[in-house]
């Protein structure tokens, strides 16, 4: 009797998941040697893993992989017609995120839209960084506050080269920080630059899969105090320096606002499109979309602009032909960013410096909400889906010696390829989680690469028997990289130059 009783319920229990859980018909994608349990944990790559993925798709003959890590499915993309098909063609079923359990949860970064699932709350963030950073608005708005900066940049540059990575992170930093609060940024040591700093020095912590919490995610309810919880302290200081983000220059603009000063800033215009209650919801959506922005544009435009010094230097052919566009076109004056349609050769050298290094070269993480399909292959639904950037801008047959960089490889009858540039936007992602910050940024990286290429000359540094110091570009291998440090040599080009980089004085 009790034997048929369990009989029974298993027989329920089977019968539910059977229904809930349709027989998967098509194989999944290709993919390594999967273990008993562990599935391919041993063969995960722990660092590089965009170029670990690029070979193995090449040795199965896949543009697509499949993972299985504890029974945790990860997809990954690595060709822009398996990009475009899935979180393109199926965005309805790729655009949302992983829950990410170490950084949504224990770290406190759900609040970030940037990281959020599909939905409402995501659409509600997006709307209002949108309306901020639509290229007609930001062309009226933020174009004058980039001049500005880039000015401050030349002038720093001239004054100390050496120190030429503190000032672009100073520049990048002054920039959305302005467009986004509103707030004066002081010359040395800015207390809110050293908060974002702060705050981001944890992201590369958070990765998806760096933690067994996020794997199994009943681990976020054990101690700090029980051995092999240090997570949980790191997750503590993540979340304050984030809330210290969030709430310390919003704060500061509101200050300026009452004082009738701060006008010209994303919190101001935000706040003047409706009736915003303070510390209700809405308020909260503006708090934490400026915090987004002024994240996201800290972390990503740093490594393309300090990998640009270091390419300058080790180019010098490319850099005087660069210079050489620049030096007829503008006629001993610095760039504006009128200019650019008129200086096709200068917008090549940019996009080639992203194309040959994406920022983040996997993107950002999607989560499939469903069942997918892609060339005959089952997309579980619950997979986590990385779009391997880095290889979909190395393809040859797109991109010619893809490891050569090539910035004429971009023109045709010498103006931009509008086919290849549309291509190469996919360094910026694809579908609905595409980056909206991406003309703010490729404004902020024209003006400066141009305006550091019309005066200054880059070069090998010397050591003190002068003899040159090679340059090979290194580059942290986490989720979103930072350039190694490294020395190079910065200086004016002519004495009319000069005297153009003393004109740049605080506006």
């Amino acid at each position: 009797m009790f034997s048929s009783i369990i009989l029974a319920v298993f027989s329920i229990i089977v019968l539910v998941y059977v229904r809930k859980k349709p027989r998967r018909t098509l194989p999944l994608p290709p993919g390594p040697r999967k273990y008993p349990i562990i599935g391919d944990l041993l063969v995960v790559p722990d660092e590089s893993h965009w170029v670990a993925y690029d070979r193995i798709a090449k040795e199965c003959n896949s543009d697509i992989l499949h993972f299985s890590v504890f029974g945790n499915s990860v997809i990954v993309l690595n060709s822009f017609a398996a990009a475009s098909d899935v979180l393109d063609r199926q965005s309805s079923i790729s655009s949302s995120r992983p829950e990410g359990t170490m950084i949504n949860e224990v770290m406190g970064w759900k609040s970030m839209f940037s990281v959020q699932p599909y939905g409402q709350q995501w659409r509600d963030h997006r709307k209002v960084f949108w309306q901020e950073f639509h290229p007609e608005h930001g062309r009226l708005h933020h174009r004058p506050i980039q001049l500005r900066c880039s000015r401050d940049l030349i002038r720093h540059l001239y004054e100390s080269p050496l120190d030429f990575q503190t000032h672009i992170r100073h520049m990048i930093a002054s920039s959305i920080l302005m467009v986004v609060y509103g707030v004066d940024v002081q010359e040395k040591d800015d207390p809110n630059i050293t908060l974002v700093e702060d705050a981001l020095k944890h992201l590369d912590l958070g990765f998806i899969g760096t933690y067994m919490v996020d794997i199994f995610p009943f681990l976020k309810h054990i101690p700090r105090w029980i051995p092999g919880a240090g997570f949980q302290i790191i997750g503590e200081n993540a979340t304050r320096d984030l809330n210290l983000l969030v709430d310390v220059p919003y704060s500061q603009t509101r200050r300026l606002l009452a004082k009738g000063r701060g006008e010209s800033s994303l919190i101001c215009r935000a706040l003047n499109r409706g009736s915003i209650p303070d510390g209700g919801p809405e308020e909260g959506i503006i708090k934490n979309t400026a915090a987004t922005a002024y994240l996201g544009a800290n972390e990503t435009s740093k490594f393309s602009m300090t990998l640009f010094i270091a390419l300058m230097a080790l180019n010098p052919d490319i850099q005087e032909r660069a210079q050489r566009e620049l030096d007829q076109y503008l006629d001993h004056r610095l760039p504006e960013f009128e200019d650019e349609y008129y200086l096709p050769y200068t917008s090549a050298v940019m996009l080639e410096v992203l194309r040959l290094e994406p920022i983040t070269p996997l993107g950002l993480p999607r989560s499939l909400v469903s069942d997918g399909d892609y060339k005959g292959y089952h997309l579980p639904s619950g997979s986590v889906v990385f779009c391997n950037l880095w290889a979909i801008l190395r393809d040859e047959t797109v991109f010619s010696e893809p490891e050569e960089f090539k910035p004429s490889r971009f023109l045709i009858d010498g103006q931009i390829d509008p086919r290849l540039k549309d291509y190469f936007m996919t360094a910026f992602g694809f579908g609905r989680r595409i980056c909206p910050g991406r003309y703010f940024a490729m404004d902020n990286l024209w003006l400066n690469m141009a305006s550091i290429l019309s005066v200054f000359t880059i070069g090998k540094a010397v050591d003190e028997n002068g003899q040159e110091i090679d340059i090979n570009p290194e580059y942290t291998t986490n989720l979103n990289r930072h350039v190694l440090p490294f020395k190079c040599s910065i200086k004016p080009r002519s004495e009319r130059a000069e005297e153009l980089i003393r004109e740049c004085r605080r506006l």
